[in-house]
């Protein structure tokens, strides 16, 4: 009996293998690259929040290169229309980081590159709840909420026939009622330190001394006699000096206290203008002012535009974050939770992705009509390992029907201590849309334009520019709108009409919490000029009957303010003399009879120092 044989392979298992092995070839053959084409579609469409569809796919293993054919992406704002369309996509690998599971690109080229396509079928939404579809409702309430736009005012100002005020809501009504009870306590402050003062008394005494002493013969006094007298006269005259250095004292607070009632008459007339305007804002009356009239008929729009830059800047900044920071996205379906993959970046290492070099081809087979050169790179999800920001740079001439001319510049840098994403762009010859004007019966037709946009997010400083300039626009209306339009709506139909040059001019600036906006056109001193003109008389018409509301409330109570503290002034300025001439009076009296006596008794009678 023989030994049995050692079997180094169980060839039946090796069969089994190499029959796995090749049935998984035969199925990668088949479907490979399906399989890949719809994983790289729901990605792009999850990443991007709209629906991205690729025609056909192809890898090529031993080029290590990937075909793509027929790319489109819907956008998001839009489901209508496309954002981008290319016609192929070359895209050439670098072998080394694919063991690494890392998807780094040395080289991608596109060629039939169009913007901005109908689409055949609406796209898909986006799903709400997934970060682009969050990110994309975030920037729509975004640009609702932080800006609002004045709407022209365009209702017939002549209709307001009457205005009916409540008088305590008018603020001459309350100034009205405190200033009064000042008037009455300076009033009786005055009268109660006049009194106190008891000037009639002091006159009434000293000149009834002074009567005494004119019919005294200073012979028969004697010198002693005469001596007695001239005391009595020198302290009348005393009494009268300190009364008189009060009534000065108390004129110079009248005067300080007739200031102050003038202040206060002033602030109830200044309560009455503001009365006038809170009457005139109750009638509704029509604004046109020209920077009004930029916002009102271009803000919305420019808020769109700027609202998508934000959308796709802070896309970029959620998928490519500064620094080596961990990136957080959806893990794939499990049966219990889906969780959150986190992938932690190393240094010294390949990015996830890098995409190093790229060019754009716009010929799609006709390239003697186009002189166009475009180049981009730096793509990256770790741009600090990267170490170089992401750029794309674009110039030349786009031909067909209209060249266009195209400049245009981007910019994202996230990595150092100053992270900033911007635009810059300028393409002259571009056929644009009509542009609807909001609460007006027509639209404008820019026509070939050119188109400037900037913009750029540095951390939560936004700023942006965004201009058309057209020498060819006209304007079309909808005539059945227009004929039932007042006369306000047809007069700025009569002046836009004619026009054939459109100037619009909007910035942005501020921060994304706080942002502002200023909107300037052609349009605004054009239309606001004719509209002034036109309602000038109805808008005079229309103050004079808010200015009689508020007279008819608080004329009697500011007549009355004013004719007391005129009572104050006569007082102050008229009684307080009188009073004055009377001390003098009395004293220039006394002050004679001093003399007279002193006078005949000369030898033997000293005079007091007068």
């Amino acid at each position: 009996m023989s030994a049995p044989r050692f079997k180094i392979f169980r060839w039946r298992a090796v069969g089994i293998i190499l029959l796995g092995l090749l049935l998984l070839g035969i199925c990668w053959a088949l479907f490979g690259d399906r399989f890949v084409r719809a994983q790289v579609e729901d990605n792009l469409s999850l990443t991007l929040g709209t629906q991205v569809d690729i025609g056909s796919l192809r890898i090529r293993e031993g080029d290590v290169a990937v075909d793509v054919g027929e790319l489109t992406i819907a956008d998001p704002r839009n489901r209508n229309r496309n954002l981008l369309e290319a016609g192929t996509i070359t895209i050439d690998l670098d072998p080394v980081p694919l063991a690494e599971k890392k998807l780094v690109i040395d080289q991608v080229h596109l060629s039939g590159l169009r913007f901005l396509t109908r689409r055949s079928t609406p796209a898909r939404p986006a799903d709400p709840n997934s970060p682009a579809g969050r990110l994309l409702a975030e920037t729509e309430a975004w640009a609702r909420e932080k800006f609002s736009f004045p709407s022209l005012a365009l209702g017939r100002v002549d209709t307001v026939k009457s205005l009916v005020l409540n008088p305590e809501e008018l603020g001459t009504v309350k100034a009205a009622r405190a200033f009064v009870s000042q008037v009455d306590s300076t009033t009786a402050a005055f009268e109660q330190a006049l009194a106190g003062l008891e000037v009639k008394p002091v006159v009434d005494s000293a000149a009834a001394l002074a009567g005494r002493l004119a019919q005294v013969d200073p012979k028969k006094l004697g010198v002693a006699g005469v001596r007695d007298l001239v005391q009595q006269a020198q302290q009348s005259i005393d009494g009268v000096k300190q009364t008189r250095q009060k009534l000065q004292a108390l004129e110079q607070s009248a005067r300080g206290s007739l200031a102050q009632l003038t202040q206060g008459l002033a602030a109830v007339d200044a309560a009455r203008q503001r009365d006038y305007t809170f009457a005139k804002g109750l009638l509704n009356l029509p604004s046109f002012d020209g920077p009004n009239i930029g916002q009102s008929l271009f803000g919305r729009q420019s808020t769109d535009y700027f609202g998508q830059a934000l959308y796709y800047a802070q896309l970029l900044q959620k998928y490519v974050p500064p620094g080596l920071q961990p990136w957080n996205r959806p893990g794939p379906k499990r049966t219990r939770m889906d969780g959150t993959d986190v992938e932690f970046p190393k240094e010294k290492a390949y990015p996830t992705f890098l995409l190093r070099q790229g060019s754009l081809d716009l010929a799609a087979g006709a390239g003697e009509r186009h002189q166009f050169a475009a180049t981009f790179g730096g793509l990256t999800s770790q741009p600090t390992l990267y170490g170089r920001p992401a750029t794309l740079t674009a110039r030349g001439t786009i031909g067909g029907a209209h060249p266009m001319g195209v400049d245009l510049s981007l910019l994202s840098r996230h990595f150092g201590a100053s992270p900033r994403d911007s635009l810059a762009a300028r393409v002259s010859g571009v056929p644009l849309p009509a542009i609807p004007l909001p609460a007006l019966p027509f639209v404008v037709n820019p026509g070939t334009s050119t188109v400037g946009f900037s913009f750029s997010l540095a951390g939560e400083q936004l700023h942006g520019t965004w201009e058309i300039a057209s020498d060819q626009a006209s304007w079309s209306a909808d005539t059945a709108r227009l004929r039932a339009a007042g006369l306000v709506e047809n007069t700025v139909w009569r002046v836009v009409s004619g026009l054939t040059q459109l100037r619009v001019r909007a910035e942005l600036g501020g921060t994304v919490t706080s942002p502002s906006l200023k909107v300037s056109s052609n349009l605004d001193e054009a239309i606001a000029a004719r509209l002034q003109g036109l309602v000038t008389e109805e808008l005079q018409r229309a103050e004079a009957r808010a200015r009689a509301a508020v007279d008819r409330i608080v004329e009697q109570q500011v007549a009355s303010l004013q004719a007391r503290v005129g009572e104050f002034s006569s007082q102050a300025l008229a009684r307080l003399p009188v009073e004055k001439s009377q001390l003098d009076g009395v004293q220039d009296q006394l002050d004679r009879q001093i003399k007279r006596l002193a006078g005949s008794a000369a030898g033997g009678l000293r005079l007091p120092k007068l």
